[in-house]
């Protein structure tokens, strides 16, 4: 990244007038040979990206005047202000409504030296006018200044992730490259799926991804390699290891018959890994199973809570959140997931477990990591919250953007738009489901519900039987669906076996009316009555 950032600073200052290629940066500055192919490898692309989130994360620091912008759809670097030593209030809601799109919208401006560029549209205009033109020196003194500072900075950043990264225990994933071999058309393929790894891993805010060189120094560190099963490099074989203990976490084989498929291999390989209750979440909880301590073991904690509901651990849940929250301040994704936690606590009662506002946790978030799909999708949710549907979804679809391979995030957004009677909800909260066979239950219950409420009692009955009997007892929806589409199906006894367990759990005997169980389970008024109904007619006992 420094070699890149040292690059792009030399061109700018030669001003030879011609603009800069993802060929040029691939070779140049990355080192890549001469046959790279920039319509089949994004390699330069995901780097310029990563630069540019750098610069961001260590200027957001930083209470400095000007900074240095890699411009949206540009290689360019230019000079310009700093919009995070503005006077906004660091709690304040994101004014506005975003695009749905997840590439912020640009503006035409000019840089220090006069020429008309795209600059991203949360940059603030600099109130210093030009006078006149700028001499050679100076010029080479304000870069080598800001230089000095975003390469330290993007040293610190890899090296500890800052405080908003490794600092809070984050697991690495380093991507190894593939040896194996050399004519071009498949080193071009091997260096594309590379890429494509790298760039998806990346959209993750719980995991750090990083290079084979770099040496992250706290948090569990994981390697992803990758080896050739013939000359060809078709198929390649991926394997994720503890870098420890070198045990083999995981491991899949990318067929390679074209390209389409290919991407969506390695997209279900990633999502396998690093989605929310992935392979490395999985293997992290193993080593973090009753602790709570602030910071990656308390989200693990309050992650595992999110899918089975266990009421007994909340209140500890909750309480290392808070601390979490006095501890690392400035993480853009613990303070996303600190919105979600304060939502948790107000409706079980706990509202004073957690300071704070939900919707400044939001807001925070947001500002502290604008391209953060949590983030985004935190102020989704503060908006939902609020009944603000139409901002909700907006703000979703953005974050679904940032990171489509997310389940948690596109099966929440499906779940809040069928609360608010949009039905088309229910195409997202479906598709979570099937890109992510460890999508969170609450989904797989609302997508069931939904199913019922058709009239597909069959499906509705499937898909809850499908979870419950992998985890039994984990959530309540998917028991409730269960029971109501057996009644509807005929199957009475099968129901009431389901409802028994799910009575006495409650504190009831099996015979108790409806509403006395339901009411202990359910909070929401709206969703309580019809459920109360819905068990009346069938009649179980």
């Amino acid at each position: 990244m420094s070699k890149l950032l040292r690059f792009l600073v030399d061109h700018k200052l030669r001003e030879d007038g011609k603009p800069l290629t993802a060929y040029a940066v691939a070779v140049d500055a990355l080192g890549r040979d001469d046959s790279f192919d920039t319509q089949i490898d994004s390699y330069p692309r995901v780097q310029i990206g990563r630069l540019r989130r750098m610069l961001d994360h260590f200027y957001l620091r930083e209470n400095c005047a000007n900074r240095l912008y890699i411009p949206y759809h540009n290689y360019e670097i230019i000079l310009g202000a700093n919009e995070a030593s503005g006077s906004e209030s660091e709690g304040a809601e994101p004014e506005g409504q975003p695009a749905k799109k997840p590439v912020p919208k640009s503006r035409r401006t000019e840089d220090m030296f006069g020429r008309r560029v795209e600059r991203p549209a949360f940059v603030p205009e600099s109130p210093v006018k030009r006078q006149g033109p700028v001499s050679r020196r100076y010029i080479w003194t304000i870069f080598a200044v800001f230089l000095l500072l975003a390469t330290a900075g993007i040293f610190y950043f890899q090296k500890s992730d800052s405080k908003a990264g490794v600092a809070i225990g984050y697991p690495a994933i380093i991507v190894k490259a593939t040896d194996g071999p050399t004519n071009p058309a498949s080193r071009a393929r091997l260096e594309a799926i590379h890429s494509h790894l790298v760039g998806a891993l990346g959209k993750f805010d719980q995991i750090r991804v990083f290079n084979e060189t770099a040496e992250p120094s706290v948090g569990s560190r994981y390697l992803l390699e990758s080896s050739n099963l013939n000359d060809s490099a078709r198929p390649v074989q991926l394997r994720l290891v503890d870098s420890v203990t070198r045990e083999v976490i995981w491991s899949s084989r990318i067929g390679n018959s074209s390209d389409q498929e290919r991407a969506a291999e390695l997209n279900q390989a990633v999502i396998a890994m690093a989605g929310p209750h992935g392979k490395i979440a999985q293997h992290e909880r193993s080593k973090y199973r009753v602790d709570f301590t602030p910071g990656y073991p308390c989200l693990l904690q309050f992650h595992q809570y999110m899918r089975y509901r266990d009421e007994a651990v909340l209140p500890r849940v909750l309480q290392c959140m808070n601390e979490s929250a006095k501890q690392f301040p400035n993480d853009s994704y613990l303070m996303s997931v600190l919105a979600s936690a304060k939502n948790i606590a107000e409706k079980q009662g706990l509202a004073d477990t957690i300071e704070g506002r939900r919707d400044e946790f939001a807001a925070k978030a947001a500002k502290i990591d604008s391209n953060s799909a949590s983030a985004t999708f935190a102020v989704a949710q503060s908006a939902f919250y609020k009944g603000d549907c139409r901002r909700g979804v907006l703000w979703g679809e953005r974050a679904v953007g940032l990171n489509p391979l997310n389940s948690r995030i596109m099966g929440y957004l499906g779940m809040y738009m069928l609360a608010c009677d949009m039905p088309e909800g229910e195409a997202y909260a479906d598709q979570a489901l099937r890109m992510d066979p460890n999508a969170e239950l609450a989904i797989a219950a609302t997508v069931a519900m939904r199913q019922l409420r058709r009239g597909d009692a069959q499906a509705a009955q499937k898909l809850s039987l499908k979870y419950l009997d992998s985890m039994p007892g984990a959530a309540v929806g998917l028991e409730i669906s269960f029971i109501l589409s057996s009644a509807m199906l005929g199957e009475k006894d099968e129901a009431r076996r389901v409802w028994r367990q799910l009575a006495e759990r409650s504190g009831y005997p099996a015979t108790a009316a409806p509403a006395d169980v339901l009411q202990k389970l359910i909070s929401d008024p709206d969703i309580l009555r019809k459920l109360v109904a819905d068990f009346e007619a069938a009649a179980l006992y």
